[in-house]
């Protein structure tokens, strides 16, 4: 309806209307600009606070699993321990059990955490960098740069039970068909074999050592998102 009055008054050369009837078009043109890039940043906003929600709920559970994988270390660094120094003596000790389930230690695995699903989800769609959280971001990137840092512990920890491992030997048990306690019960091994490939123990001693140290360092940067997600709410 404006465009045909503007049209009609520029024949009759009716300046002044041809003014005003443009400048109301133009306003027109400008509200609609700035109502649609307030919808665009309204909702830009709105997922912004769900990926925030949906990183808080990931990575509260991620917390508590790396708790529950940085005891399972300890726990197994603590027995492989003990293993190393009853090795030190000739004969074996009188408790068989104890001993076997310590064995079964040696092919324990710890293995880096997953990283949250909503955090590959962010990651995958490019939207870190969308985030307008700066200190968000950048807990997010050290997050993500200290998880991919695990490659050489479970590299290592892989090639400390290869069939010809001295451990592997001693036990006549293949690689990584241990894990049950049923099968502890059934373990037959060599204690002086076991003595002989003592060094060998020491060296997935170390590995768990490297493995706890980055459960470690993964907790610290967990709990950075988890701070910098608490100050971005």
């Amino acid at each position: 309806m404006i465009l045909q009055r503007l049209a009609t008054s520029i024949r009759k050369q009716d300046w002044f209307t041809v003014v005003i009837e443009t400048l109301i078009v133009v306003f027109g043109v400008y509200l609609g600009i700035q109502l649609g890039n307030w919808n665009a940043a309204q909702n830009a906003k709105a997922e912004e606070a769900r990926i925030i929600e949906r990183l808080t709920i990931d990575f509260q559970a991620q917390e508590a699993l790396v708790l529950h994988y940085i005891e399972m270390a300890e726990y197994m660094i603590a027995d492989l321990d003990e293993l190393a120094t009853l090795l030190e003596v000739a004969d074996p000790p009188e408790d068989e059990a104890h001993v076997r389930r310590m064995i079964v230690n040696i092919f324990g695995v710890s293995t880096k955490t997953p990283p949250p699903p909503s955090f590959e989800e962010l990651v995958a769609s490019g939207g870190l960098a969308q985030l307008s959280d700066i200190a968000l971001r950048e807990a997010l990137t050290k997050y993500g740069q200290t998880s991919s840092l695990w490659i050489y512990v479970e590299n290592r920890s892989v090639a400390l039970k290869q069939p010809d491992s001295p451990l592997v030997l001693a036990l006549n048990y293949k690689p990584g068909s241990l894990g049950s306690g049923e099968e502890a019960d059934n373990l037959v091994y060599d204690w002086e074999k076991l003595r002989e490939a003592r060094s060998a123990l020491l060296l997935v001693l170390i590995n768990l050592g490297q493995a706890l140290d980055r459960h470690q360092k993964d907790l610290a940067a967990v709990r950075n998102v988890m701070d910098a997600l608490e100050a971005a709410q």
